[in-house]
């Protein structure tokens, strides 16, 4: 009975130092492989999937301190590629290489500490990007009085970063703004600038109800200063058009038709206008 025990206990003993050259083999060969396939990808651009591999590495060996160096390595020449980018002012391709460092970084935890940069820094560069590429233009967008594009820019911005909740308040700031830009129309009585804005606006208000929180206004309120605005354009209208004021009427109904381009009744009515116009000139 001794006997056995004794054979177990150098069993137990043993059965470590047989395996440990297996398993350390196997750690440097995953090492190995994960630091191939890890240039690789960044030779391609692909800085989501390197750092997706030393990821699923690290699951494989927590403890393994070339791999542990070889990911801190990786993450620094991502993060080099950025600075790189923003430097040359390739800010497309910097706020992509910004946005997986910061995607990743939670699985930086455990070297955090040995990185060269703070989560902070990745922030702030993401941001410099974005004012660039987003926040600029439709800045200058909204001055020009271009409202599809200054919501276009933030609905491309949100599809390629969805989630991004520092960019989704930005994009309901604008849109309010927008509206703001119409109440201040509506109550200038400047029913064509107001309908234009109502419009567009309505024509966007999926893209607003995901928001929280949510836009300072209601599709049933866009409808109604809409409909307010032609309804007093069609009467203003009417009124010069009977008082003979023909060119004044046109305008009028073209303000109309800037925002409800398939209202039929306008429509005859400025081409109306527009042949007795034409008709009185011709006799002076």
């Amino acid at each position: 009975m001794r006997d056995l025990c004794l054979k177990r206990t150098l069993a137990y003993l043993i059965l470590p130092c047989l395996l440990w050259p297996a398993c350390s083999t196997a750690n440097k060969n995953l090492t190995k492989q994960t630091s191939v396939e890890s240039q690789k990808s960044l030779a391609a651009g692909d800085f989501g999937k390197a750092l997706s591999g030393f990821r699923e590495a690290t699951k494989k060996d927590p403890l393994g301190k070339e791999l542990a160096a070889n990911y801190v390595r990786t993450v620094e020449e991502i993060k080099q590629a950025a600075d790189r980018a923003q430097g040359r002012r390739d800010y497309t391709r910097a706020e992509g290489i910004y946005r997986a460092l910061l995607d990743n970084y939670a699985d930086f935890g455990a070297f955090a500490s040995k990185l060269t940069f703070k989560k902070a820094a990745l922030e702030t560069a993401l941001e410099n990007c974005r004012a660039v590429l987003v926040d600029g233009p439709a800045r200058q967008a909204l001055k020009a009085g271009n409202f599809v594009r200054a919501i276009e820019i933030y609905q491309t911005a949100l599809k390629e970063n969805p989630g991004d909740a520092e960019l989704a308040a930005k994009y309901r700031g604008t849109v309010n703004q927008i509206m703001a830009i119409g109440d201040k129309a509506f109550g200038a009585k400047n029913f064509a600038q107001a309908g234009r804005v109502n419009t567009v606006l309505l024509g966007d208000y999926a893209s607003f109800e995901g928001l929280r929180p949510p836009v300072a206004f209601s599709q049933e309120a866009l409808k109604d200063v809409i409909s307010a605005c032609g309804e007093s354009l069609t009467k203003t209208g009417l009124a010069e058009y009977r008082k003979g004021n023909l060119a004044k009427a046109i305008v009028v109904w073209e303000g109309l038709l800037s925002f409800d381009p398939d209202n039929a009744e306008i429509k005859k009515a400025v081409n109306t206008a527009k042949t007795q116009l034409d008709g009185i000139k011709k006799k002076h």
